[in-house]
């Protein structure tokens, strides 16, 4: 082997390892982008989750919707008054002292009864706001009468 022939071996050692190392980040850079499209493309909206969890204020027995003792059946869209209070919305939606800065915090006000009431982690820093038709039912209209009201869910996404 002549002196050039050792510069040539090393000249191509040398190149070998450039392009393995250039060839790996490109490899590496289009893996992360790639992952991040796939997370942009299958993220749900803010606005979407908040919406889904607050179908249960106006769905679910345990907080404000309506139910017919002798049936069983839960009527949704619709509120309870006797039951629109702080004490109902505790056991209905609380969130812990750590993760309740995380997450959704509420508050609902109910347009014609001007009525609210808000999550325990709520600190009135709205992000965006969900309005939803009810019924309400408000004792001595007698059995079966509810009156149409607007409720106004005020989210709180993270502090």
């Amino acid at each position: 082997m002549s002196g050039d022939d050792i510069f040539h071996v090393a000249r191509k050692m040398i190149y070998w390892m450039i392009a393995g190392v250039v060839i790996a980040v490109v490899v590496l850079a289009f893996t992360f982008m790639i992952g991040g499209y796939r997370n942009k493309l299958t993220q749900i909206p803010p606005e979407l989750r908040a919406e889904l969890i607050a179908l249960r204020f106006t769905n679910n027995v345990e907080c404000f919707a309506v139910h017919d003792k002798n049936t069983g059946a839960v009527m949704t869209n619709t509120i309870d008054l006797s039951r629109f209070n702080q004490e109902i919305m505790d056991k209905c939606y609380r969130t812990g002292e750590e993760q309740g800065l995380k997450t959704f915090n509420f508050r609902l006000w109910l347009k014609q009864e001007g009525k609210e009431v808000i999550t325990n982690n709520y600190f009135h820093k709205d992000d965006f706001t969900l309005t939803k038709e009810v019924l309400v039912k408000k004792e001595g209209l007698g059995k079966g009468k509810f009156v149409p009201d607007q409720l106004v869910v005020y989210v709180q996404e993270k502090i």
